[in-house]
């Protein structure tokens, strides 16, 4: 778990850092500065050399940050939000016209134009092509992959149907009742989809062939509500009051379990880790999931909530959230104790007006998410998309939040010499040494607060 004053803003880190100072609780302010983004955690530790200068010189780490130019961090970190993220003018004014591929830095947006036009576009390396467009209506779009897009749709004379996409053709899957509500989702085999009216979904990829399953015997009494894990390998099916979790090719239960009254009848799920399940319920509230062991999902923690749609899960932001009400407000919430948090710091870095954010949809594997809505004070329109992939997005995250496997990309970042400058080098070799620091040493997170230090 990683405290939430690591996802602070910059000024309520200063002020929780000056109330340790203040207050001599040197340990507590040690973790809180090798835990905060690392710009902070430089400007933090010049502060303790100031206040404790040989105290400071016995800590190898806090030297070292102490010693590091703030401008320099500053720079690079500039730079992290510049191109970790891009603005694009087009308009999503709901998550449900966003949709990521699996593995691959794609999306694709729909959007409905006149005279009665439905033109589907996708976002490949920076810039926008046309994957449809025409008059037929589409229920629901899912990016695969950047060469794979399947929709629900309207044919002509044969109803609804499930159509796959794909360089620049359309092949039907399946048509008929089983198709009503499917909002399909890509996994590492594929896609998946489940239908509204039955407990029946669809699984197929490159090397499955389309096949409807059967999953009454799971307890389902729908499928159409369902989540991926950052794996891939897994998929949550919500149906009423209950959860299923099979694998990706809908052939094996993972694990299920009964969401009572009030958590349930279910509304949305959101998969926080591999392990762990996010459930909003129909009349509000949220519950979170664990898989253990022997098919079963056991309840881990509740939480207050108002009756949120479009549920998703940002790792790289630390929380989960859902839009609330119809007029694009969202609300946010710690992934573990699902206490109710402030917007994400980025949020505010970007001038979004809170009330205005329309869209907020992230990409299952963690990779990407994208955010629609109106900023301030120009009140002008933006699409942004964040890359939290991109060699240098880790140095905008709080510190606590990394684990191996962005030690591993930081560190193959900092001897990038091909198309790393020597600046960005060195504040990815330092925030390589803190987040080992804190990975070997110190342990993950900000939870262990030393006894009777002052409360946030």
């Amino acid at each position: 778990m990683v405290e939430r004053i690591a996802w602070a803003d910059s000024d309520r880190i200063g002020r929780q850092a000056h109330r340790y100072l203040q207050g001599g609780y040197r340990d507590a302010l040690r973790r809180l500065i090798l835990a905060v983004p690392l710009r902070d955690g430089v400007r933090l530790a010049g502060w303790l050399a100031r206040a404790d200068p040989i105290g400071q010189k016995n800590d190898r780490l806090l030297y070292r940050l102490a010693a590091t130019d703030e401008e320099l961090v500053s720079r690079v970190a500039a730079t992290a939000e510049r191109d970790s993220r891009t603005s694009h003018d087009r308009i999503a004014t709901s998550a449900q016209w966003l949709s990521f591929g699996f593995g691959d830095p794609v999306l694709t947006l729909n959007t409905y134009e006149d005279p009665g036009l439905t033109r589907i576009s996708m976002l490949r390396d920076g810039s926008w092509s046309d994957i449809h467009l025409s008059e037929l209506h589409h229920y629901a779009v899912t990016c695969v992959d950047a060469d794979n897009v399947v929709v629900v749709r309207d044919e002509p004379d044969h109803g609804r149907a499930l159509v796959h996409y794909a360089g620049g053709r359309e092949r039907p899957v399946v048509q008929g009742s089983a198709v009503t509500g499917m909002q399909p989702a890509a996994t590492a085999a594929g896609f998946v989809a489940g239908s509204a009216l039955q407990p029946a979904a669809m699984a197929a990829g490159p090397d499955l062939p389309p096949g409807i399953v059967d999953l009454a015997p799971f307890g389902l009494l729908d499928a159409c509500r369902l989540a991926v894990d950052p794996s891939g390998e897994r998929v949550a099916f919500g149906s009423h009051e209950q959860i299923a979790v099979t694998d990706a090719r809908l052939q094996r239960l993972v694990a299920r379990s009964v969401v009572p009254v009030p958590h349930g009848p279910v509304r949305g799920l959101a998969f926080t880790t591999t392990d762990e399940i996010v459930v909003s319920g129909a009349q509000g509230g949220l519950s979170r999931w664990r898989i253990s062991p022997h098919e079963a999902l056991a309840l881990e923690t509740v939480g207050e909530a108002p009756r949120l749609s479009d549920l998703f899960s940002v790792p790289a932001w630390g929380v989960v959230g859902g839009r609330f009400g119809g007029e694009g407000e969202h609300r946010f919430f710690d992934p573990v104790s699902l206490a109710p948090v402030d917007p994400p710091r980025p949020f505010l870095d970007a001038r979004y007006d809170p009330r205005l954010v329309h869209a907020v949809a992230a990409s299952a594997d963690g990779r990407l998410a994208a955010v629609g809505g109106y900023l301030t004070p120009e009140r002008t329109y933006s699409l942004v998309v964040h890359d939290f992939h991109h060699p240098l997005a880790r140095v905008l995250r709080p510190v606590a939040s990394l684990g191996e496997s962005d030690l591993a990309e930081i560190s193959r970042a900092a001897e990038d010499t091909a198309w790393r400058t020597a600046e960005e080098r060195q504040v990815l070799a330092l925030l390589r040494d803190v987040t080992e620091d804190r990975l070997r040493g110190r342990g993950p997170g900000l939870e262990g607060e030393l006894t009777g230090a002052p409360p946030r």
